[in-house]
């Protein structure tokens, strides 16, 4: 069940974080002063980037605290971890910096028709990787420090007794979540996913209407469907989040707003907003969101995460409004992509095979991504 966290819990629960965080500094300082100095730095620094305070909204699923899609649950080993792959950016001489994120995709399979599909030309294939193969490739990245391994495809959930077994052989010291249509996650199959250690799952919903959503993923009964998966995932236990691609005829502020109260409806704990990219079927196509348009998400995404009008609503995570800042982080940075083949790429939408994550160690493929760029955000401010 998911419940928003405010007063003196959420007092609290800072207290708490930031001292995970100190004691994790102190270890490379070895000076409080130092310490505290960094931790501020940090949080200024969060803020800049994010355009938000640390821990501004809060909710609990679980017995555990989230307050980012990109950051695993508090408490944990995978959040422990992520503070030391953070901290460790702030000292040159540390090589192995960990990962935040591994977008994996296991699976060419799926049933829909879905208007802006970025693995269109790999769909309805044979898969290639093993289960033993999806294990050895989540194994090798979480010793390399990875803090949370997010599945796609095709649709994931046709994979569920393969996932079952992969996270049933793997360490529980990183989050895992499903990025599904919603097609076929029942409540067994909820339930199953969660007792071998699921977080949560993404599902995605690209709009409020029903015969809108249908019409954009080619199925008259994908939107009762991906409802479905969502109130089964809460009633799993699993945090639920919903995954709104914010094409050229949704981003409105009269429709994301509709959005995200239809989002609250099903109260899940998080709604991401994805601008369009122009590849996979929507290579060629005009799909550039107009600058008016970025300036209506970036607003949904400031105040519906900090205005005290908005706390009952979702949180709010939209990639772009960091991207245009500061860059994509992924190639490497603080994540990447593997598509079904086991091949990584910079990310989900910059395509290229950069090598092998079957054969390639975690620190050479790394090394081998690290020379590339986000076509999208090269030039934006403030790229490290």
């Amino acid at each position: 069940m998911t419940r928003l966290v405010a007063g003196i819990e959420k007092r609290i629960l800072k207290f708490r974080v930031l001292m995970q965080l100190f004691n994790v500094v102190l270890k490379k300082t070895r000076s409080p002063i130092k310490s505290f100095m960094l931790i501020k730095q940090i949080k200024e620094k969060y803020k800049s980037t994010l355009g938000q305070k640390l821990m501004n909204k809060v909710v609990k699923v679980d017995g555990r605290y989230f307050w980012r899609l990109s950051a695993p649950g508090f408490p944990s080993d995978a959040s422990a971890r992520l503070h030391e792959n953070e901290i460790a950016r702030f000292f040159p001489s540390d090589q192995k910096r960990g990962l935040h994120t591994i977008v994996f995709a296991v699976t060419k399979k799926c049933t829909l028709n879905c208007e802006h599909c970025f693995e269109w030309d790999n769909l309805a294939k044979e898969d290639t990787l093993r289960t033993s193969d999806l294990i050895n490739i989540v194994r090798k990245f979480q010793d390399y420090g990875t803090t949370q391994f997010m599945f796609t495809g095709g649709e994931p959930v046709i994979r569920t007794d393969d996932l079952c077994e992969l996270l049933h052989n793997v360490e529980h010291n990183s989050d895992f979540w499903i990025f599904t249509s919603g097609l076929g996650l029942t409540l067994e199959r909820a339930h199953k996913l969660k007792k071998v250690g699921l977080t949560g799952v993404l599902v995605s919903i690209d709009h409020y209407i029903e015969k809108e959503h249908n019409k954009f993923r080619g199925s008259d009964k994908i939107f009762q469907a991906a409802v479905q998966a969502v109130g089964n995932a809460n009633k799993a236990g699993l945090v639920s989040a919903l995954s709104l691609c914010a094409h050229k005829d949704i981003a409105t502020k009269e429709h994301i707003e509709a959005y995200m109260n239809f989002a609250k409806e099903l109260q899940v704990s998080f709604v991401q907003i994805l601008d369009p990219r122009e590849t996979g079927r929507y290579k060629g196509k005009d799909v550039e969101l107009s600058s008016e348009q970025i300036e209506i998400l970036e607003d949904i995404y400031i105040k519906y995460n900090s205005l005290k009008e908005y706390r009952d609503y979702p949180i709010v995570n939209y990639l772009g409004y960091h991207q245009r800042r500061t860059g994509c982080f992924g190639g490497g940075d603080r994540f990447f992509y593997i598509d079904t083949d086991g091949d990584a790429h910079l990310c989900p939408y910059c395509r290229g095979k950069i090598g092998s994550a079957i054969v390639l160690s975690a620190e050479e493929l790394i090394s081998k991504m690290q020379s590339g760029k986000c076509h999208a955000f090269e030039n934006a401010e403030g790229v490290k």
